[in-house]
Order: structure tokens, then C-alpha cells, then sequence
């Protein structure tokens, strides 16, 4: 395992950090920005759809309008499993998740406790 060195934040000395915990936390962004981007893009998305249905009302903008929007609550359910099955750089178990039940908002992982997004573990 090669560790290589990063400035500390808070101290300004470097520190050693492992790169695969900084590709793990690289992995959570990408899913928060996929997560996200199905939260937000939906309401505008589909206001756009109905102003195309008024304008030019067509039994073909219904079917699309449909189409999208089912298209989006499964992208919206794949990105929040996708989501939710990130393991802890720290201790390997899922994040968000102990046993059966789900901390979709949790700020620290749920098993040993690390912040989201910390800089060393």
C-alpha cells in the first residue's frame, strides 16, 4: 500500500494519506452528485415536459411525459441504493446503513463513527 503526502487543512503540515481512502471518498461524491442531480432535476424537468404538452398538445408529449417520469423515479431509486450501499474507507461496512435499518442522512458512519468526507481516518 503506498501512502503519499497532502497538506493538512487544519495544520498546514503534511500528512500521509492513503490513496485508496481518498478514492473511496472520490466514489461517495460521485454518488451524492448522482443522487442529487435526480432530486433537483426532476421538478424542472418535468415543468418543461407540461409547457411543451400546452403549447402543442399532443397525445405523443402524454406519452413521453410518462415515459420520463417513470424513467426518473427509477434512476432516482437506482442512485439512492447506489447511494446507499457505500462502504466506510474506515471500516468496510456500509456508511448509511446497520442491519435493517437506515440512516440516509447520517453525517458519521454508522459502525465506527468516522465524519463524511474526513481528511485522514
Amino acid at each position: 500500500m503506498e501512502l503519499f503526502t497532502r497538506p493538512s487543512q487544519l495544520s498546514g503540515h503534511a500528512m500521509r494519506v492513503d490513496p485508496e481512502y481518498l478514492r473511496s471518498w472520490r466514489d461517495f461524491r460521485r454518488r451524492e452528485f448522482l443522487f442529487w442531480f435526480f432530486v433537483l432535476t426532476y421538478v424542472p424537468g418535468m415543468a418543461f415536459i407540461i409547457v411543451l404538452m400546452d403549447r402543442f398538445d399532443s397525445d405523443l408529449l402524454y406519452r413521453i411525459g410518462t415515459f420520463f417520469s417513470a424513467a426518473w423515479l427509477v434512476g432516482f431509486a437506482g442512485a439512492s441504493l447506489y447511494r446507499q450501499n457505500f462502504r466506510c474507507p474506515r471500516c468496510h461496512k456500509f456508511f448509511f446503513r446497520r442491519f435493517k435499518l437506515l440512516e440516509p442522512y447520517a453525517r458519521n458512519c454508522v459502525h465506527c463513527n468516522l465524519a463524511c468526507r474526513a481528511l485522514h481516518p
